[in-house]
This record gives structure tokens, C-alpha cells and sequence, in this order.
């Protein structure tokens, strides 16, 4: 990395620490089914809510099809989702369609960063949900959810900034994509780690972003473990990744979990990659 990057990379920071940082909002329809407990919420209400934003009802349907999700038959309406999958399971997938709005740009080569990075945790999300749910531990599906969906919150701060500062004209295109990826790969997980304890987000979430990648990590905070497999398994690059390769990763052995699981879960991932293709 050269000065001009350093010195480039340095504003970055600055201006993240500053609180300058702003991220899109919700929908009014989006924050309206997030603010009602699962106790408040029953069907007919979620599905209401549900329709009364055509894209989110789409994007529900859409990702309630996905390999990750779908039954059967394919589900043709938002109540089927509903009832097949439950409501906190839809309510999780409005979370991922209302998060995708925060992976844009308008600059061609951040926003094909933010694609990239889009597919691996929403996939990343989706993955570890059903590892939590294959191995029957329904009590922190929803923090493997939430845990896999904010792991690379780090990343998303820095393209947000950085999409910022151009916009502002605090800082030019000068930094290579070269450059930008070694940044972001050295220190995304501080920053995440930084940015969620300083916004008060639940300590959990915060070392999931933090220890995603440390050599060591504790066996027994499973959320993590779980984030890491699902993180390591969902990594696009992996993609041809032989299943017995990762259930030699030491997050497999501390959840002792199958080889035919993993195998199972690749396929998935092959498919729902081939679909977002």
C-alpha cells in the first residue's frame, strides 16, 4: 500500500469515528413488522403488513423459494409463506430484503464490491440459520441469523464511508481496488467491532464481527462457531469446496456435526448461488 492509499485509508477511519456515518433506512412497512413481537404479531396482521410494500412481497416470496426455505410445492403467496414457515422465519426474511438496500452505490466499482459482499452475507445468514436448525438448536437460530447477516458489518461501514466521502468530495478515486481490498480484508472486523459496540448493539453480535476470522476462537460460544462454518461454507470462492474438506475445519469438529450435513448444505449452496447468478 502506498502513501497516497495510507493516507486515504486514514481519512476513512477519521471520518467513521467522527459518527459521520449514515446507513439507508427501513421501509415505513419494514420498521411497522419489526417493531411488533412475534406474541403481537399473527398471521393475517404479517401478511397485511407484508403487502403493503409490492417489493418487500416479492423479495418474501422470492426468498422464501430458495433452497434454504422452500417446501415441497413451490409457495405461491405471502400467507402460504407465513404458514409453512412460520412467523419468526418471515420476519427473519423481511430483516434480509430490508438489508439489501444498504449494499448500493452510486459508483459502478464500490456498488460491484457491495454485490459481491451482499450475496456472501445474506447467504452467509441464511446458511447459518439452518446449521443452528439441522443441529437442533433452536434456541440461537435467530442470533446465527442476525450473527451471520452483521459479521461483515466492518465492510459495509468502509464502502458506506467511502461512498460518502466521494459524494462529498472528501476523498477522490485514487485508492486501487487492489488497495481497498487489502483494507478492508486487514481490518473490517475491528471496525465492525467498533462501530456495533459504540451503536450498543448486543455484545454477541459484536464478537461474531470481531472473531470471525481469529486463529483461535472459544468452542463453546456455538453462535460463533456456527457464523464462522457458515461463513467459511458460503464464501463464493469455496464454491467447489468438497464437503469432507469442511467438516475437517475446526468449527465442524467442535460441533461435531456430519459429514452428509455439509454435504447437504453445499448443494444448497450451489443451487442458491446458480439462482443468484
Amino acid at each position: 500500500m502506498d502513501v497516497s492509499d495510507k493516507f486515504a485509508f486514514d481519512n476513512v477511519i477519521d471520518w467513521i469515528k467522527s459518527g459521520k456515518l449514515r446507513l439507508p433506512a427501513y421501509t415505513p412497512a419494514t420498521l411497522k413488522i419489526l417493531g411488533k413481537s412475534n406474541i403481537e404479531t399473527d398471521i393475517a396482521s404479517l401478511e397485511r403488513m407484508i403487502l403493503d410494500d409490492q417489493v418487500l412481497a416479492l423479495e418474501v416470496l422470492r426468498i422464501a423459494n430458495s433452497p434454504f426455505y422452500s417446501s415441497v410445492s413451490h409457495i405461491t403467496t405471502v400467507r402460504t409463506a407465513i404458514v409453512r414457515l412460520g412467523v419468526e422465519i418471515v420476519k427473519r426474511i423481511v430483516i434480509l430484503v430490508s438489508e439489501r438496500a444498504r449494499y448500493r452505490s452510486w459508483f459502478p466499482d464500490l456498488n460491484k464490491i457491495m454485490v459481491h459482499l451482499w450475496l456472501h452475507v445474506s447467504t452467509t445468514a441464511m446458511s447459518a440459520q439452518w446449521l443452528a436448525q439441522r443441529l437442533r438448536m433452536k434456541s440461537i437460530q435467530e442470533v446465527c441469523f442476525l450473527g451471520g447477516l452483521l459479521h461483515d458489518f466492518g465492510k459495509l461501514a468502509v464502502i458506506c464511508a467511502i461512498d460518502e466521502m466521494r459524494k462529498t468530495r472528501n476523498i477522490e478515486k485514487t485508492m486501487s481496488e487492489e488497495a481497498l481490498q487489502e483494507f478492508i480484508a486487514e481490518n473490517h472486523c475491528q471496525i465492525g467491532y467498533d462501530i456495533m459496540k459504540r451503536w450498543d448493539i448486543p455484545d454477541v453480535y459484536c464478537q461474531i464481527a470481531r472473531d470471525h476470522h481469529k486463529e483461535e476462537f472459544a468452542a463453546e460460544d456455538l453462535s460463533l462457531v456456527i457464523v464462522r462454518l457458515a461463513d467459511n461454507s458460503s464464501t463464493l470462492s469455496n464454491e467447489d469446496q468438497p464437503a469432507h474438506l469442511l467438516s475437517e475445519a475446526p468449527e465442524a469438529q467442535a460441533l461435531n456435526i456430519e459429514e452428509s450435513t455439509l454435504q447437504e448444505l453445499q448443494k444448497i449452496l450451489g443451487i442458491h448461488r446458480s439462482n443468484a447468478a
